[in-house]
Parts: C-alpha cells; structure tokens; sequence
C-alpha cells in the first residue's frame, strides 16, 4: 500500500486524470483488464497517423485515445495473450478542449472508457451514449 501512494504521487496531473477514471470503472470488469497497459503519450507520432488515417487527419477530427489489441470478444484461449494497450494522447485532448480543466478531466474520462468499451469488444456503434 505505501508504494502505491509513493507512485501516485509520481503521477503528472494529467495521468491522475487518466487513473481516477480507471478507478470509476466497476471492480467486477478489472479482473479482464489484467493484460490491458494503458499509457499516456503527448501525441500520436507521424507513422501512427499515417497507417490509420492515410497521412491526412483532416475531416477525421482528434486522435485522442487509441485501443491496441484483440478485443476479449474476438481472443481465443489458444493464442499467445500480448498485452492490449490503450494510449491516451494528452497533448490532443488539452488542444482539443482549449486548456480548460473541466472539459479535460471530462474528455479524459470519456476517452479511457471509450478506449476500454473497445478492449471489451464494443464497436463504436454499440458504445452507450455515456461512453461515445
């Protein structure tokens, strides 16, 4: 337990954000996210961008969260579990809500669990409304 309040205390504001939403999401899902890392960068880099959206993100709107990995829904016992990772952009989501610290402790809370219904296999279309 000491440990845990030392790495806290370790955490940027912005990753605390990112780790009180985590915590918001029911105990009974955490056990299937044991192979789920979830890691905050600034920005996607240029090769990510260009794989997903062909180089032009224009008319696409922010990447501000991205899902690695097999979603549970399409994993088979048989295969080797690498771990699925979830990238939460900071840099995006503080440009994309204009500095303001309401609106990004919101879109963090809201990017994590988006990222995390597509890890338990929810397309976009089958998100509820308070996680799209």
């Amino acid at each position: 337990m000491e440990n845990e309040q030392h790495y806290d205390q370790t955490l940027t504001d912005f990753e605390q954000l990112v780790r009180e939403a985590l915590d918001a999401i029911p105990s009974e899902f955490h056990e299937q996210m044991d192979n789920l890392v979830v890691l905050v960068e600034d920005e996607p880099d240029s090769a990510l961008i260009e794989t997903l959206y062909g180089g032009n993100i224009s008319g696409r709107g922010w990447l501000l969260g991205l899902y690695q990995g097999i979603p549970l829904t399409q994993q088979s016992y048989s295969q080797t579990r690498l771990p699925e990772r979830i990238t939460i952009y900071q840099r995006n989501i503080e440009l994309y809500c204009q500095g303001d610290p309401e609106r990004i402790r919101e879109q963090v809370r809201s990017t994590v669990l988006h990222e995390v219904a597509h890890h338990f296999g929810m397309d976009h279309h089958d998100m509820p409304i308070w996680v799209r």
